[in-house]
């Protein structure tokens, strides 16, 4: 067990980010830098609204960002945090660190969080 914490690390408890993406190793020789005005480009998931819409809308997005030698997942898995926001921003910050290691891996999280089995049955019984 850890030992006694001061009132200081109580009450100010170090900040740290543990990224839930874990992204591969892009080589010694591969440049992934981007401008600030891509994200500029991105569609913007709150947490409300279409979420498979907003999918489709950032893939789409992603796919007309070409880096030599880096596949769309890495792409689109460096990309998202920048189009997530408020609650889903908060959400995507709440993952286990290196949680996810590709795109599909989170679609599957982020379709289950905003768009569960109940939005499919009330769509399925509309129809």
């Amino acid at each position: 067990p850890p030992g006694p914490r001061s009132l200081n690390q109580i009450f100010y408890p170090p900040r740290s980010t543990n990224p839930c993406f874990q992204i591969p190793d892009l080589g010694e020789n591969v440049q992934f830098a981007f401008s600030p005005q891509y994200t500029t480009m991105l569609p913007k998931f709150s947490g409300e609204g279409d979420a498979y819409l907003f999918l489709s809308e950032f893939e789409e997005v992603c796919s007309m960002m070409q880096f030599p030698n880096v596949s769309q997942d890495v792409v689109r898995l460096r990309f998202i945090p920048f189009a997530l926001k408020d609650s889903a921003k908060k959400w995507m910050h709440s993952l286990p660190a290196n949680s996810i290691s590709t795109w599909d891996g989170f679609v599957r999280v982020f379709l289950r969080k905003y768009f569960p089995n109940g939005k499919t049955v009330k769509l399925r019984n509309r129809s």
